[in-house]
């Protein structure tokens, strides 16, 4: 499943961005990447809750959420942050570096309600977020916030996956 693959990549990506960025206003202990994983799961857990009640909701405008949010965490680095009170960093930050999980786990979860193969699309998913494991590396040359760039383009091929297989609803 090429949209669960490029889902799993971005995912990967923009996880990895928040564990990172969380590290400048945490510091970098285990409580950053606990902090990190537990925004995922409570993101992940919303994202489920959302299309097991079936809530009406078209994958273009999750799509249109994922590729907002993204850009506006990229945005939200490039600009100095550090004159927000401690408090107001701790909420904000990983508000931002967390929402676009959220989409993308609206997204996989809309994606694995309509796929053939459950055991396919996770395993893809799987293998989509080694091959952002692998991408992250380039972060080392072109800097963490290209984590964002690369996470934008995998969330549009995921797009264009579903527009080639599906009829976008």
């Amino acid at each position: 499943s090429p949209v669960c693959f490029f889902l799993g990549a971005g995912f990967m990506l923009i996880e990895t961005k928040g564990i990172t960025e969380l590290a400048l206003v945490y510091g970098s202990t285990w409580l950053v990447v606990s902090i990190v994983i537990a925004f995922v799961l409570i993101m992940a857990f919303l994202a489920n809750l959302l299309i097991i009640r079936k809530t009406p909701i078209r994958i273009s405008w999750i799509y249109l959420l994922i590729f907002l949010s993204v850009s506006l965490g990229y945005i939200f680095t490039l600009f100095d942050h550090s004159g927000l009170s401690s408090a107001a960093q701790k909420i904000i930050v990983p508000a931002i570096l967390t929402v676009p999980l959220f989409f993308s786990g609206l997204a996989f979860s809309k994606q694995l309600s309509i796929e053939k193969s459950v055991s396919i699309a996770l395993s893809s998913n799987i293998l989509g977020a080694i091959f952002g494991g692998l991408l992250e590396y380039n972060s080392m040359y072109l800097g963490f916030r290209s984590l964002y760039i690369f996470g934008f383009f995998m969330y549009l091929f995921a797009y264009f996956s579903i527009k080639n297989n599906y009829k976008v609803a």
